[in-house]
């Protein structure tokens, strides 16, 4: 603005023809103006800018302090009802057992007295109920349960589900004392990149917090059969285990069991039982003593591109059925090889853990739809559970998990190939060879006297490390002239069992 007034007073002084030195004079103006204005507006700028940054700043340590303090929310609501568990151990075996935990998780042996081993756990019931991890007490002559107040329980009696690593602790309380608990969260509302907390007494450090976020949902573990997994970088250490993971809100979205470690400590990865999965397990082990199961009975795997391709699929959506099991639902419904299931009760199904989860928490006695694909058209049937036969609970395994499995028709047995957490069960470690899962009422198996959890290491004299070594031996074998099979009961007794045609 001033420099055009400015320019407009050169003008007329031009105009009007006035002397020279006016004319210098009134330029020298206009110069000393436009520099006055232009680095006012440029003091004025930086004035601005410097006010946007310590703005941005001050927020930026706003959200910081905002985060900080809700790590400190949520770590005051649960530490109190963070609890380590102290087993105390029968025998030098069942201490040496304690340190072969889930690859690279082990519990810390206790400090107190070598026979001793510890682990975490958490309080769900004010009276006196703690879940932790079935490994943390396995093998306990005795549990001791130690408050971060100081105060120390002992349990009354305890209730573990294998097949989950998970154990329901009953501690003996009085009365008149009140004890601090936590509350599940809904894990399934848990996205990666989500902040997470684990809480426990690594190296028998109590109450130690450690912050992560979520890296990844639905790992599969195959020491833990049943159940998936959140990934974390939330630091968890050996006396980490059976400990929560929580969210900002302070609430269970899972309870740790496992890392991925080359040391055996912390390397930035941890798997933790969905608190979903945990709360119901929980719950069925409080109100019934168990865990009742529901059974579909079928062996599935999931859709690979192949698959697609060779079953002209239109899009990579649900699970693929390998065969129905013998009398299992499954087969009663109508299910047929290389359908692909993509519902289950009106609840999408995309991984095998996913069908897994669905229909074993399915009711029993009521109808249940599934929704498939045959053949490149969909249908819709209804299927009516059973409850889980023992046989799986015995081996550690599930039916419907993607295990190397075969169903001899013949011999009218399901078999799956031995794992060293399975042999580790079936007190056979070292060996190799697959593992009767379920044998048909009647059968040729069950008549002969072959059992659940038995081991068959040779067919005919030759030895079957793998399913295929088991195919490849019984196509050979003849069963009128007799099918000798080397088995290895479970405990280590071993035996050969002949099959003849007419048993």
């Amino acid at each position: 603005m001033y420099s055009f007034v400015l320019y407009c007073f050169v003008n007329m002084i031009w105009m009007m023809k006035q002397k020279t030195v006016l004319f210098i004079v009134a330029i020298i103006l206009i110069l000393f103006c436009d520099h006055s204005f232009i680095f006012g507006q440029e003091n004025e700028e930086r004035s601005v800018l410097s006010g946007e940054v310590r703005e941005s700043s001050d927020r930026v340590q706003q959200r910081a302090l905002e985060l900080s303090a809700a790590f400190r929310n949520a770590s005051e609501q649960v530490i109190p009802a963070t609890v380590k568990v102290i087993s105390h151990l029968q025998t030098t075996e069942d201490r040496e057992a304690m340190q072969i935990q889930i690859p690279a998780l082990r519990t810390l042996p206790g400090q107190r007295n070598p026979g001793d081993s510890s682990g975490t756990g958490i309080l769900i019931d004010p009276k006196g109920i703690v879940l932790t991890n079935n490994h943390v007490i396995m093998r306990a002559r005795e549990i001791e349960v130690e408050l971060p107040d100081g105060r120390k329980y002992y349990a009354k009696k305890y209730r573990h589900d294998p097949e989950t690593d998970l154990a329901v602790v009953w501690l003996e309380v009085p009365a008149s004392d009140e004890l601090p608990y936590a509350v599940f969260g809904n894990s399934d509302v848990m996205e990666i990149g989500d902040w997470v907390l684990a809480i426990g007494n690594p190296f028998e450090l109590d109450s130690t917090v450690s912050a992560g976020i979520i890296s990844a949902k639905g790992r599969l573990l195959k020491q833990v059969q049943r159940t998936e997994f959140l990934q974390t970088d939330a630091a968890i250490n050996p006396g980490n285990s059976g400990g929560p993971l929580i969210n900002l809100k302070g609430e269970i979205i899972g309870i740790n069991t496992a890392i991925l470690s080359r040391t055996g400590s912390n390397q930035g990865i941890g798997f933790a039982l969905p608190s979903n999965n945990a709360q119901w397990v929980a719950q069925q082990i409080i109100t019934k003593g168990k865990v009742e199961r529901a059974w579909l009975g079928v062996i599935t795997k999931p859709l690979t591109l192949w698959e697609i391709r060779r079953l002209s699929l239109k899009q990579r959506a649900g699970v693929l059925v390998e065969y129905p099991l013998q009398n299992s639902p499954a087969e009663e419904a109508g299910l047929k090889e290389d359908d692909v299931i993509l519902s289950f009760d009106g609840q999408p199904v995309n991984a095998v853990y996913q069908l897994q989860r669905l229909t074993e928490r399915a009711k029993l006695g009521e109808e249940h739809e599934i929704i498939f694909i045959r053949g490149g058209k969909r249908y819709k049937i209804i299927v009516d559970m059973k409850p889980l036969p023992p046989s799986a609970g015995l081996v550690g395994t599930m039916l419907g998990n993607s295990v190397q499995s075969y169903v001899d028709t013949v011999l009218n047995m399901l078999l799956i190939q031995a794992t060293e957490s399975i042999l580790g069960r079936l007190k056979l470690s070292g060996r190799k060879g697959l593992v009767v899962l379920t044998t048909i009422p009647d059968g040729r198996a069950e008549k002969a006297g072959i059992r659940v959890g038995t081991l068959i290491t040779k067919v005919d004299g030759k030895t079957v490390a793998t399913r295929n070594d088991y195919i490849a031996a019984r196509n050979e074998s003849d069963l009128s002239e007799g099918i000798t099979l080397d088995i290895v009961l479970p405990g280590g007794e071993e035996q050969k069992i002949v099959i003849k045609l007419g048993q």
